[in-house]
């Protein structure tokens, strides 16, 4: 009889750590489905902007979704303390590129009653124009390391009315864990 209660005690035991386990589980994987909707919110509308308003793009690569889970060890995975990014690579020519950085929780913001991001006044065409701007000038002064652009090459990316409709877009809302 002793027997048989041990086993009902470690059963139950067991049946609980599944159940919290599996709830953290879905937990962070509703947190990443929730990251890819924002940040596809901001590839979109970036995107657009820069296709219809630059020419000289050749392609626009996007990165992924880059996640610094901060995870709580009695909360688990927080929908609004973790840091996520989206890199995206803008080409110019086969060697030339430089990469522009945008934050979910500067772009976007989570709304409570439609359960989902929404794009923030700050992702504007005035601050994406300063943050292209800033990353070329970097970018050919030397200051990202990995990103190529001569500053001939920099004159090719232009503000435009033409556009560069012909551009390669690919676009990207995989996860990775940002490592540093």
């Amino acid at each position: 009889m002793n027997k048989k209660w041990i086993l009902l005690i470690i059963l139950g035991i067991a049946t609980m750590v599944l159940i919290i386990g599996g709830k953290k589980y879905m937990d962070k994987k509703l947190a990443e489905k929730e990251y890819q909707a924002g940040v596809e919110l901001i590839q979109n509308y970036v995107t657009d902007y820069l296709v219809q308003n630059y020419e000289g793009i050749e392609k626009i690569e996007w990165k992924g979704v880059g996640i610094e889970w901060r995870n709580s060890k009695t909360m688990g995975p927080s929908l609004f303390g973790n840091y996520v990014n989206s890199k995206v690579k803008i080409v110019i020519s086969e060697n030339n590129y430089f990469t522009m950085k945008f934050t979910l929780t500067s772009e976007t913001e989570y709304d409570e009653n439609l359960k989902k991001y929404v794009l923030l006044d700050t992702l504007n065409p005035k601050n994406i124009d300063s943050l292209l701007e800033m990353e070329i000038e970097n970018t050919v002064g030397k200051f990202n390391i990995g990103d190529k652009l001569t500053k001939l090459e920099s004159e090719k990316i232009k503000k435009s009315n033409k556009g560069s409709q012909n551009a390669e877009v690919i676009y990207n809302i995989n996860i990775h864990e940002l490592k540093y």
